[in-house]
C-alpha cells in the first residue's frame, strides 16, 4: 500500500521564495542605510565629476544612485515575500504566484540580488511552484463481496 505524501501546497517551493523574498529584502535593506549614512560623507576628491555637476554634487549623485538601486531592490523584495506568502494561501493561483516569485527574482540583480543567494532561492523557488501540481484525489474502487459458489 503506498500512502500519498504530496501536500495540498507547495510548501518547499514557498519556503525557498519566502528566504529569497527575505534576503532581498535585506540587501535592498543594506543600501539604502549606506547611501543614507555612509555614502554622503566619503571624501569623493579622487573621482572627476560629470561635466555639468560640480565637486559639491558628487557624493549626493553616488549615493542617489545606490539609494535608487537599493529601493529597488527592497520593493523587489516585498513582492517576492508577498507573492511567497501568497502560493501559500492559493496554492492554486501557483501560476502566477510563480511568475511573479521568478520575474522579481531575477530584477532583483539590478539592485543588491539578496546576496545572489536571494535572487537564486526566489528563482529556484519561482521555478518549483510553476512545476508543482496539486495531488490527485485517487478514487477507492469499492470490492463487491464474494458470494459463495462464485469464482473470480
Amino acid at each position: 500500500m503506498t500512502q500519498n505524501t504530496s501536500s495540498g501546497y507547495p510548501n518547499i517551493a514557498s519556503i525557498l521564495a519566502l528566504i529569497g523574498g527575505i534576503l532581498i529584502m535585506l540587501g535592498g535593506m543594506l543600501l539604502v542605510a549606506v547611501s543614507a549614512f555612509v555614502l554622503p560623507y566619503i571624501n569623493y576628491t579622487n573621482l572627476s565629476p560629470p561635466p555639468n555637476l560640480t565637486a559639491d554634487a558628487m557624493p549626493r549623485l553616488v549615493s542617489g544612485i545606490v539609494g535608487v538601486m537599493g529601493l529597488f531592490g527592497l520593493i523587489s523584495g516585498v513582492i517576492v515575500l508577498a507573492s511567497a506568502l501568497m502560493l501559500r494561501v492559493k496554492p492554486s493561483q501557483r501560476e502566477t504566484w510563480g511568475i511573479l516569485i521568478m520575474v522579481f527574482s531575477v530584477l532583483s540583480f539590478l539592485g543588491p540580488g539578496g546576496f545572489f543567494v536571494g535572487a537564486i532561492l526566489g528563482i529556484v523557488g519561482g521555478i518549483m511552484a510553476l512545476r508543482w501540481r496539486p495531488p490527485t484525489k485517487v478514487e477507492s474502487v469499492e470490492k463487491e463481496p464474494i458470494r459463495s459458489g462464485e469464482l473470480k
